[in-house]
Formats: C-alpha cells, structure tokens, sequence
C-alpha cells in the first residue's frame, strides 16, 4: 500500500471509530457490537505499525477510553488508569507469554481473571473512609461519581483499618438486574440499553442518585494502586482487598504455564452462560508486582497484562416476519420471528427490535438473513443485516400506523422512543392490566393466568378488573376444561384477594413506574386509597425513594374520573382499601433473622419467593438476590444453583427451606 492509499484508510478509520468510542463511551449507547468495533481498530493499528510516520497523538490508538463530555466533577488520577491490551486467540496469548519471557528472561506465573462486562471504577480511602469514587474517562481525568458510589451495596464506606489507600476495579450490572431494568425500559417505552456494560455506565453516571441506587449495580475490586509492602503479588493482593471488605471475584487463579491458561479459558468459555454477570473474556496478569513495575507501560497500556476477548457467539438466520405486540401501558413493540437457530446453549426463534426507531436504524425487512447474538447473554438481539444476502425484491419495511389489537391510531409521544396505543379499552391492554393485577407481586389471585383472561374477555364477561369481582359460577363454567373444582378455587382466590393489604391493589393497578417496592413506600406513609388518590407531586416526593417520575405518574393516573370509577367499584365489591402492613417505625421483636442479610434460591416447596421474602422482611430481614461477603444466610430449595456454590465458597451459612421456617416458627410459639 502507498502512503497517500494508507493515510486515506487511517483518516477513514479514526473518524468512524471516534464516532463509535463517543457513542460507546460518553452516550452509553453503542452504535455497534464489540466485535465490529475491534475488526476497525485492530486495523488501524496494523496500518499505523506499518506507517508510523503517520501516528498522530490524537490518534484512538495513542489515547485511553472516552472523551469527558459531562456534568460530573471532574477528577485527575494521580495514576493513570489505563486501558488493557486485546487478544482473539490461544496463539496471540502464547506470542504475548513470549514476549513477557523475553523481557524478563525466565517464565512467568500469571494471575488469570475473568474479564467482567462494566466500566472501571478507582476508590479512594483517607483514614479508611470512603473519600471519592471516580470513573476512568480518559485516563488521566475521570468523573466524581462518590454520591452514587454510596448506593452501591458492596462498596465498603469504612474499611476496618484506617488505611489511606486506592483501589480499582469494575462496576458492572448482573445478567437479572439486566433484563429488569430493560424490561421496564421497554415496558415504559424508553430506550434499552445494549448490553450490561453500559447498562452499568448509564446508571453510575447518574446525575440524581436515587435513580443509581434503583439500579443493583455492583462491583469486583481487583487493583490495589498502592499496596503495603508485604504484598508481593496480584494474587495476594485481591485476597487481602477481601478481607478489607471489597468484593472481589473469587474465581480468579494463580497459574504457572500457557497450558493451564488454556484450560481455564475452555472452563470459563463453557461456565460463561451460567455466570449470574457478564463477561467478555479473560484477563493475563503478571502475578509478581515487582515484575510488573519492571515491565511498565507503553503510552496507553500495560506491558504486563493482556485480555484475551472471547470471539462472538453469533448465528445468521433469516426474518420471516416482523409481529407486533402491544403491552400493559400501550407500547407496541415489534419482534422479529425467524428461523429458529441454536444460540448460547437455547434455541432461539425470537428478537424483540425494542422500537420502530431501532428496527428502522437497523433496516431489518421481511426476508433478510441477519446476524443474531444475545445480549448481557441473555436477551436475543439482532446485531446487523447481512446486506449481501438482501433479496433482490427486498422492500422497506413499513411502520403500523393502527394498534394491532383494536385499530386506533398510534401515537409517538414527545420524549419516547416508542409507539403508543392510547385507546383505554383496547382489549390486548385490557388483557395485560388484567393478568398483572392478578399475578404475584400485586393481587396473587392464583388460577387466573392469561389463557383464563384471555376467555373471560373473548366471551364478554371482564372489561376491566372490577368485572372480575362479580364473576359467577354460571360465567366460569361457560369455559374451556373448567369444571367445579377449578371454578370454585378461582372464585374462593378471588374473595380472598379482597383482603389484601392495599399496597398490592396499588401494584396491581399497573400505573407507569409504580412497583411493588414504591407501592408499599407510599401505602405505609399514606395508609389508605382515599389519601393515595388524592395526593400532590409534593406530598409523594416527601419519600425518599420516590422520584419526580413516579409521583407525577400516579397523580396523573388518580386524575382520571374512569379511574375514580374503577376505584369506587372495588371498593363496592369488599376490597380492602387500607394498608395492613407493619409501619416503617415499628420496631421488630428480636429474633433469629432480624438485621440478617438472607439470599433466597432454588426452588422453594413451600412458599412462593415472593411470599417468603415477604415473612422475612416482616421480621427484619434484608432480602437481596446476590450472594456477597454481606450475606448471613442462604436459604436454599431444589436445584439451588451458582449462589449456592458461591455461599459454599464463602464459608456463608447455608439453611434449608424447612430449617428457615422451623427458625420462623420458634418466634411464633
């Protein structure tokens, strides 16, 4: 290649790649996979090797991470953070322990880590305590981000020796709170987020605090800047980290040779699906600390570690039609349907496309073949159309302007991604506000599951969820395989429903944003309906937890007069429009699960998880979903899983579904 051809390509390559690093990094909303990202830019530095006349300063390749471009307070490192250099393959890795051998002269051991999906967070300590928590950025100047850092659950605020000290690592968003957070995303018809990466960067570079603390982030810690001296190695150093209180990833391995780098990359590539958080390959570092200050860094990385990235996990199959579904709050969501193909260990026929304007940035047609990951591991995504293999006959596809379900117009409201159907009686919102108020979280009227709604709305006998209370045995008998014993289980779970508590009918009503979480908070402040119906923007935001966004949702919600009306009806049919719960300042007898941290997994025999969580946070348990040093007790059923192993591997006590409930009892007799 000529200079002048070279210069053409590198120009090309460095303003596509700023626009996706700016994407990537400052918007948190990437443009494109990883994988396509790493083609360009691992081709812009084979140019810039063979031209190096023409590397500039302002080069991606010469800088670290993202441009600055925020509110946040902006923060110097002392020490640079650096980014990490990439491999895609066993024999990069063996060309990378040669070139460490050959510096050094002699093999070295490696500490080998798995390479989490989240973005890299420095901590700093004075006397111990917590004193400011910064992301990367570019490197030498990140972002302030220690108020939200406070919400994060594992980061220690005091250390239990007054060290003045730093420490770095990864926050990062588990695979469940994941697929939450993106569900109600697209429940809301807000945007998604790609990946749990920046899933993890959006919620840490929040502005309001509260909306990070929502976000169950977490964080493994895995750099000390600057250790005590009687550390010697990387190994060393996370075990002491974690015993200082940070959570680290217990996964990691001191390994003497390739060989054993090599089995524990095929151990995690096959364990990557089964991980509860997200990784993206694993992470080579010189184990010897003093190995690694000898070996130094070039202008943008460390000389003495490497990440080998795992290839994608692709699949091309082909779109044989675009369907759309219309949720609870109105949003129509297209999905793609295509030839089922075999991804990440499932079979996979399916890929919602989120919104009309992501399936039009992406121009997917009826007929394309497309290349299909999962996203976070998890959510089957569309990555791009294979444009070669475009039908020739291939048209754009055409955006619905009717609602699938009852052919009003849909509507693109201001600040939404999404499409809308504003009709209050279309039957598809009809039917999904119907199976939410009957379904655990919120009413837990058992036996009324969609298929049973789906025939109470075809045959005319529920409109809404007022008609389900006048229900008779004449009407249910009229469907489908339902005989007296189903009947009069139905009608017995719908009298019973009646004397919930009124936070679950708050739940149940399914207004935008209002959870079971936030319908508890409000019920035990206010303590009946009338009050909720009838409360101010202001009173709401007296709550802590509750935001702008939810206090505006609800009084939105209460002033509509077929709300009121609704409301009135249940109230006429015997519903309970008072809260029953403990209040807030109630202080709870002593008692073996007061002020514990309890994990519950596997599959619980004797109550639903969401009635046990319920039994323990009434006795003065924290309930959380992830295992940590915090936790005080698992509690586990059939099939208990990766938190079991992990409690296992922390030493954490381990109880079974019956010795918990044993414990329950000793404080009721």
């Amino acid at each position: 290649m000529e200079r002048k051809e070279a210069q053409t390509e590198i120009n090309a390559l460095r303003l596509q790649l700023d626009k996706w690093a700016q994407a990537y990094y400052t918007q948190d909303a990437p443009e494109v996979e990883d994988n396509v990202y790493d083609q360009k830019y691992r081709r812009l530095v084979e140019l810039e090797g063979e031209f190096p006349e023409l590397v500039t300063p302002d080069s991606i390749t010469q800088r670290v991470g993202g441009q600055i471009d925020s509110d946040f307070t902006k923060v110097a490192h002392a020490i640079p953070m650096l980014s990490m250099g990439d491999v895609f393959s066993k024999e990069e890795l063996a060309e990378f322990d040669q070139r460490i051998q050959k510096l050094v002269g002699h093999p070295v051991a490696y500490n080998v880590e798995l390479k989490i999906d989240g973005l890299s967070l420095s901590l700093e300590y004075e006397e111990g305590k917590l004193v400011r928590a910064s992301t990367r950025g570019n490197g030498t100047v990140g972002e302030d981000v220690t108020a939200n850092a406070k919400y994060i659950s594992d980061i220690p605020q005091i250390l239990p020796q007054p060290l003045t000290t730093e420490v770095r690592g990864e926050c990062y968003m588990g695979k469940e709170a994941f697929a939450k957070l993106n569900a109600e995303r697209d429940e809301s018809g807000l945007a998604t987020f790609a990946n749990p990466r920046n899933a993890a960067a959006g919620s840490l570079r929040q502005l309001d605090a509260k909306v990070t603390k929502k976000r169950q982030l977490s964080t493994f810690i895995y750099t000390w800047v600057n250790p005590p001296e009687n550390i010697a190695s990387q190994h060393q150093a996370i075990s002491e980290m974690g015993k200082l209180g940070f959570h680290i990833n217990e996964t990691g391995q001191r390994l003497e040779n390739l060989d054993q780098v090599y089995d524990y990359i095929d151990e995690y590539t096959k364990k990557r699906d089964s991980l509860p958080y997200g990784i993206d390959g694993i992470v080579l570092k010189v184990d010897d600390l003093s190995l690694q200050q000898e070996l130094g860094n070039t202008v943008k990385v460390p000389r003495w570690e490497i990440a080998y990235k795992f290839p994608p996990e692709e699949q091309e199959t082909i779109v044989r039609e675009i369907e759309w579904t219309v949720g609870r709050t109105g949003v129509v969501t297209p999905t793609a349907v295509m030839d089922p193909v075999q991804l990440a260990g499932t079979t996979v026929a399916r890929a919602v496309l989120h919104n009309p304007d992501l399936l039009m940035q992406k121009d997917v047609r009826i007929g394309d073949t497309v290349k299909l990951h999962k996203a976070g591991d998890i959510i089957p995504e569309i990555s791009e159309v294979v444009l070669a293999k475009r039908p020739a006959d291939s048209e754009k596809y055409v955006i619905p302007t009717v609602c699938p379900s009852c052919q009003e117009e849909l509507v693109h409201l201001e600040d939404e991604v999404a499409l809308r159907c504003i009709n209050p009686s279309c039957p598809a919102q009809v039917e999904e506000g119907i199976i939410h108020f009957a379904s655990r979280p919120a009413m837990n009227i058992a036996g009324l599951g969609p298929k049973i709604v789906k025939q109470l709305i075809a045959k005319g006998f529920v409109h809404n969820v007022a008609d389900l209370y006048q229900l008779t045995p004449e009407d249910l008998a009229q469907l489908d395989h339902f005989k007296d014993k189903a009947i009069s289980n139905l009608l017995t779970a719908l009298d019973n429903s009646k004397k919930n508590s009124v936070e679950l009918l708050l739940t149940g009503l399914g207004i935008d944003h209002v959870g079971a979480k936030a319908a508890r908070l409000i019920s035990q402040k206010f303590k009946n309906m009338e009050k909720i119906s009838n409360l101010t923007v202001q009173e709401l935001a007296t709550i802590d937890t509750i935001g702008t966004t939810i206090a505006e949702s609800i009084t939105t919600y209460f002033a509509q007069p077929e709300v009121l009306k609704l409301i009135d009806r249940l109230k006429a049919s015997g519903l309970n429009m008072e809260y029953l719960g403990a209040d807030q300042a109630e202080e709870v007898e002593d008692n073996f699960f007061k002020d514990q941290t309890v994990v519950l997994t596997g599959k619980l025999e004797h109550y639903s998880r969401s009635e046990f969580s319920k039994k323990l946070q009434a006795l003065g348990a924290k309930v959380t979903g992830s295992v940590s040093k915090k936790t005080n007790y698992v509690i586990y059923g059939a099939d208990a899983g990766s938190k079991y192993a992990k409690a296992e591997s922390l030493g954490i006590p381990l109880l079974t579904e019956e010795e918990a409930i044993a414990e329950i009892d000793k404080r009721n007799n």
